[in-house]
């Protein structure tokens, strides 16, 4: 990420104990809260835009672009998750944050003047999708570098609950603005600009001495991420083969340059390797469960797609609650005990689903993606701090960074994967669970995969556990 004129491998952190730490740690509690919130007006508004863009292209003339509404700055969300948790090692955090909101507060303030036109309206939302993902990415790096080791998982935990949160609320939202005007959505996140004054005083102002942005590498790095992303948004082969090109220049640049932001060191740390090996697989599931349930409902049990979201918010709910009560059962459980019990709870969850088809939308719906939630509020804070953990704290930011990347490519790359096998009808012929032939039996079977697919992360995990914990720091 940044180049230096002195060998470091970035901010200096103070260690536990040390009174430099203890002012730190202050500073950060002041400061989380407020990140906090304003990471969920962009949650908030990811959500919210994610449910009505075809609305919105409907209204707007412009029904064939609408959903560049959502699938570009998502490409952009997935570019930037890790240049955000890389520059968090190495420049100001205060600096950092306060770019991130102003560019938030562009993009809403242009959604709003010019929200008559379609390409406005998603330059908009590709710099709020920018700048709103900054305080996330703070937040992570906050935790890692300033917040006590044993209180860590807390804070993680809080995350998700607040990520939940914001979504549930931002899918209601939109469903209710939609009855008075969408523009007035794009207002929103203007009030994160009342919290500058507190930012400037409370977040660290910190950076690695003789430092400066690694710009080559940033932008093959961006250049490989977005092409892989577009491949799997429209499955075009000259993205594939950009993404090829751009990999193999990116191990050529990070092998040959003086000072990348990233080194060779990285991708041969086992510890580092194994648990993002346990990401991709735990959450390739993640994006298609949504969009499968949605699907179940509108074509097995003939539902509209509110009636679906009523059904399924509980469920998204829930994880929200169990969010702010986990960290501490972590803490009691320990880290093994909660990734393994998580990991097997979202795939039974996921298998319930494809079981629970024949006994209606309510079991289907609302009460089997319960199981799938309730393990996904166990399974973040502890492998976020165990991947933090793989590596010293002047790199943890890195670390982080590569872990929002990875959860959102495997995201996508699965809801591809299976979205083409719903639309085509894969595995229709019959199930196991016993469905009838047709729609039904390709959504059962496509649900039961994804579930053998999360237990496989399970089985990966306490196979390779000890590799995984080699290199836990304290």
């Amino acid at each position: 990420m940044v180049k230096k004129e002195n060998a470091t491998n970035g901010i200096v952190i103070p260690a536990e104990g040390t009174e430099e730490f203890a002012k730190l740690n202050k500073m950060a509690k002041k400061a989380i809260p407020l990140v906090l919130i304003i990471f969920i007006f962009g949650i908030l508004e990811q959500q919210a835009f994610g449910m009505i863009f075809v609305n919105i292209g409907k209204e707007l003339g412009q029904p064939a672009l609408s959903s560049l509404i959502t699938s570009l700055p998502g490409i952009v969300l997935g570019v930037i998750s890790v240049i955000y948790g890389s520059l968090g090692d190495f420049v100001s955090l205060k600096r950092m944050t306060l770019i991130g909101i102003g560019i938030f507060a562009i993009g809403s303030i242009i959604g709003f003047m010019f929200s008559g036109n379609i390409w406005a309206v998603i330059i908009a939302r590709i710099l709020q999708s920018a700048g709103g993902q900054v305080p996330g990415s703070v937040f992570l790096v906050l935790v890692s570098k300033y917040i006590e080791s044993k209180n860590r998982v807390v804070y993680y935990s809080i995350f998700t609950a607040v990520f939940r949160l914001s979504a549930a609320v931002g899918v209601l939202a939109a469903g209710y603005i939609m009855k008075l005007d969408w523009r007035w959505l794009f207002l929103i996140p203007l009030i994160s600009l009342l919290f500058i004054p507190s930012l400037s005083k409370t977040l660290p102002d910190m950076k690695a001495s003789g430092t400066r942005v690694d710009v080559s590498g940033l932008v093959i790095a961006a250049l490989f991420v977005g092409s892989l992303t577009m491949y799997f948004t429209n499955m075009n082969w000259i993205w594939l083969i950009c993404a090829a090109v751009f990999l193999i220049s990116f191990v050529l640049y990070i092998n040959k340059a003086k000072d990348p932001f990233i080194t060779p060191k990285f991708f041969m740390n086992p510890a580092f390797v194994m648990t993002m090996v346990v990401i991709f697989v735990g959450y390739f599931f993640s994006y298609t469960l949504n969009a499968g349930v949605n699907a179940i409902g509108l074509n097995v049990f003939h539902i509209d797609s509110a009636e679906v979201s009523n059904l399924l918010v509980w469920s998204v709910l829930l994880a929200c609650v169990l969010g702010f009560v986990s960290g501490a059962i972590i803490k009691k459980i320990g880290k093994t005990a909660s990734i393994i019990g998580a990991l097997t709870f979202m795939g039974l969850g996921l298998i319930a689903i494809a079981v629970l088809i024949p006994y209606g939308k309510v079991m289907t719906l609302a009460i089997a993606p319960c199981i799938y939630y309730f393990g996904t509020a166990f399974f973040y804070s502890p492998i976020v701090d165990t991947a933090a953990k793989t590596v010293p704290a002047e790199e943890s930011g890195r670390v982080l960074g590569f872990n929002d990347l990875i959860q959102a490519m495997t995201g996508s790359i699965g809801v591809s994967i299976f979205g083409n096998m719903m639309a085509n009808n894969a595995f229709s012929g019959g199930s196991i669970v016993n469905t009838t032939k047709g729609a039904t039996s390709t959504y059962a079977n496509i649900f039961l995969i994804g579930g053998l697919i999360v237990l496989a992360a399970m089985v990966i995990f306490v196979v390779f556990k000890k590799t995984i914990y080699s290199k836990e720091r304290r």
